[in-house]
């Protein structure tokens, strides 16, 4: 495959809750600033990924969910490939348009993910967030979860728990990690929640399911994001584009096989592998935090962490801007939010930015050339169902 695959340009909406804005709104912002930051016309996308996970359940929208939101902006005509894998479909939707680049299908291709999750009826959206699980197996959940919250915060508070006893996480380190993504979330103007917290501000949140407040999971977001992905080698030689060093896509190991890997794992080797670097060679990383608790595993999951060290992690501040591996410096989806089918391409929104230098007032100190890029979605069988992994870099 071809190795000089690059994402010119991104663009995204603000998350947040937009009970009065269409996909087709949502996404016409995402595009229009993406085509735009990558210099080109509508015209010259060759093929489209579209990225979405609820819209059956949300909107009713079940079918050609891409063809309907992207031919009033203009992409009609070209392959237009529907992407769904829960909260992993955005990353899954870059994978794809990885793929066809890389393979010389097309040499310029859009990937697009949208998300109307939030409902008037809330029973209908938390039933839609059920959907990421088997729902032929009895999703464990606890008294109150599909009326009052998504059943996965249960299962979050489940891992938090462990954190405690097997590694010596406390419920301080805890309120400490999303503590740092709210406050870099109140300098990012598409965050979902801009007021920053404290990690005392954090403790004294409303608690959802114990030991987690509402501040240490991620909010139910409305959103849009884009991604331009090309081989053109005018534009691969260009000093604004980003490459894409590695693209995987990994699914929950089988039964069977308990000592294997895990989806997140297992994507975040073959990843490292693919590019030819380790985790020790990142500059910073964007991972899948729907909760806290889901961000700690991932620094051990995606080799950032040794197992057992997340405390020391969090008391040393390894993860905060000036750390040594700053983690989720854009807010990730505690502080930005979490539109599942956009989240993925969110968090590459974002490492472009910090890679090209252009993030602002969340810039990282010093030139970051190279960054880790992880969401995972779904669960089955309690383990994660898919995750990917995406390494960035600059040369």
């Amino acid at each position: 495959m071809n190795g000089s695959v690059v994402v010119s340009g991104v663009g995204m909406s603000p998350f947040g809750k937009f009970l009065d804005r269409s996909m087709k709104d949502l996404a016409r912002v995402a595009v229009d600033a993406a085509l735009a930051d990558a210099g080109i016309g509508v015209d010259e996308v060759q093929a489209m990924f579209f990225s979405n996970a609820l819209a059956g359940l949300i909107t009713g929208q079940e079918c050609i969910r891409g063809e309907v939101v992207g031919y009033p902006l203009g992409l009609a005509g070209i392959p237009i490939h529907n992407v769904e894998n829960a909260c992993a479909s955005g990353g899954n939707a870059l994978h794809l348009a990885w793929m066809a680049v890389a393979s010389g299908m097309y040499d310029t291709v859009l990937a697009l993910g949208v998300e109307k999750a939030n409902h008037e009826d809330r029973q209908r959206m938390f039933s839609a967030y059920a959907a990421g699980a088997d729902v032929e197996e009895a999703f464990r959940t606890g008294e109150g979860a599909g009326t009052d919250r998504s059943p996965f915060v249960d299962r979050q508070a489940a891992l938090a728990a462990a954190l405690f006893e097997e590694r010596g996480v406390t419920l301080e380190g805890l309120a400490r990690v999303a503590s740092r993504s709210l406050e870099s979330a109140r300098l990012n103007p598409y965050a979902h929640r801009r007021f920053g917290a404290t990690p005392q501000e954090v403790l004294a949140a409303r608690t959802v399911v114990a030991p987690l407040t509402v501040l240490m999971s991620s909010p139910v977001s409305d959103g849009a994001a884009a991604v331009v992905v090309t081989s053109r080698p005018e534009v691969v030689a260009s000093d604004r584009s980003v490459r894409i060093l590695a693209s995987q896509l990994r699914t929950r190991p089988p039964k069977d096989r308990p000592d294997a890997p895990n989806a997140v794992a297992s994507s975040s080797r073959a990843a490292f592998e693919q590019a030819g670097l380790g985790p020790e060679d990142m500059d910073f990383a964007e991972v899948h935090d729907a909760s806290v608790a889901y961000e700690l595993m991932a620094w051990t999951d995606v080799g950032l962490c040794a197992h057992g060290e997340e405390q020391r992690w969090i008391d040393e501040g390894v993860t905060e801007a000036g750390g040594r591996m700053p983690v989720n410096r854009s807010g990730g989806l505690v502080g930005r939010g979490h539109a599942l089918g956009a989240s993925g391409l969110a968090q590459v929104h974002d490492v472009v930015g910090q890679l090209r230098g252009e993030a602002g007032p969340l810039q990282l100190p010093g030139a970051a050339r190279r960054a880790v890029v992880q969401i995972g979605g779904g669960v089955v069988d309690w383990l994660t169902a898919a995750s990917t992994v995406h390494v960035l870099g600059r040369d």
